[in-house]
């Protein structure tokens, strides 16, 4: 019996200690690979470098920056960036991604919302389209102010969550909403809607599952090694976002996005907002096309062909910003705009605001 005991104590501290060395193999692996991944040497594609006014070793400093940005969980709205300070990308949770702005003193508040391309994807704060967008506004308007609060993977129901949500907190209170979607549109948000779900099941447990949902859960997941399986876990749930597209038809996603349209103008009309909605240009079927994949733009053609026959009072289709694009490629990968791009569409948004009489 005591020579079972023993075998067992061994084999218990043995297991710890097994567990604890695999943790730090993995944190030491991860540092190191995350150094290697994130060197000088410029990772962005070599077919897309003249696009940016960055030499290589800035390039790479931008997408390091990029891909370093932390997220927190917002209640019914989803993930956004954390606050963040780089040499290129900026995030403040207050105010959204740093702006260029003429002024100080705002007398009126445009704010944009949409994904990661109005976040400005690999783009530096100076060059995403709110930053162009201010740059561009004429000098009787520069007492506008500009706020970007465009975050990656957002869609038109989180954008609709998150203006709710600012007024709310009264955090910024926008004169002029400008919401640029179409490529993230989709039938739910079942990650996030998830996340809602967990937490109210942990609101709702027992006393004594309590303490190893508040304790011992949060001990497991600072883990690296449970780390290190949540994000493989993450990257394939990511995809099942991207293709979330299966969940329902294509017509049904089209009445769905006409919907949520719908809304956001009662939204706006009760907070006593300007808002305008529009449908952005697709990578792979959209000025000069970035290579890309047969599935994708497939995807891409078939939600065009219908979100285009949404009435113009819900969204103005400004696909067609990308013609007078002279680079070599539009898109700094297949989902994202260049700087140019950017500035091309800003202008097209600025346009149409101006032609409608809304500034």
């Amino acid at each position: 019996m005591k020579k079972n005991f023993q075998i067992f104590i061994n084999i218990f501290f043995f297991t710890i200690f097994f567990l604890i060395l695999i943790n730090v193999f993995i944190s030491i692996s991860w540092k190191f690979y995350n150094n290697f991944k994130y060197s000088n040497k410029n990772p962005i594609p070599e077919l897309v470098r003249s696009n940016y006014k960055l030499n290589d070793e800035q390039q790479a400093i931008l997408h390091k920056n990029t891909h370093s940005m932390k997220y927190y969980y917002r209640a019914f709205v989803g993930p956004l960036p954390d606050d963040f300070e780089s040499e290129f990308v900026n995030y403040n949770k207050k105010t959204g991604r740093k702006t260029v702005n003429k002024t100080n003193n705002c007398k009126k508040n445009v704010v944009f919302f949409g994904g990661s391309t109005t976040f400005g994807w690999l783009s530096t704060d100076e060059e995403t389209i709110p930053s162009q967008f201010s740059k561009n506004l004429a000098d009787d308007l520069s007492n506008y102010c500009v706020y970007n609060f465009g975050s990656p993977w957002f869609y038109s129901k989180q954008e609709n969550n998150l203006l709710i949500n600012l007024m709310d907190k009264k955090m910024i209170k926008p004169d002029f909403a400008i919401f640029i979607d179409g490529v993230n549109e989709r039938c739910n948000g079942f990650i996030y809607e998830k996340h809602i779900r967990d937490q109210f099941d942990e609101i709702m447990v027992d006393h004594r599952t309590q303490i190893v949902k508040k304790k011992i859960l949060p001990l497991v997941r600072s883990l690296p090694i449970y780390q290190l399986f949540d994000r493989i876990f993450l990257q394939k749930r990511h995809f099942q976002i991207l293709n979330e597209n299966h969940i329902c038809t294509d017509l049904e996603l089209k009445n769905l996005f006409q919907s949520r349209l719908e809304m956001r103008l009662k939204i706006c009309e009760n907070y006593g907002i300007q808002c305008l909605s529009f449908l952005q240009p697709f990578g792979g079927i959209h000025g000069n096309i970035y290579p890309t994949s047969k599935n994708l733009i497939n995807q891409h053609k078939n939600k065009y062909k219908l979100f285009k026959e949404i009435p113009e009072n819900l969204i103005i289709n400004i696909a067609d910003a990308l013609d007078g694009d002279v680079n070599k490629y539009s898109y700094v990968d297949e989902l994202h705009y260049s700087h140019d791009a950017n500035n091309l569409i800003s202008k097209k948004i600025l346009t149409s605001i101006k032609l409608l009489n809304k500034l």
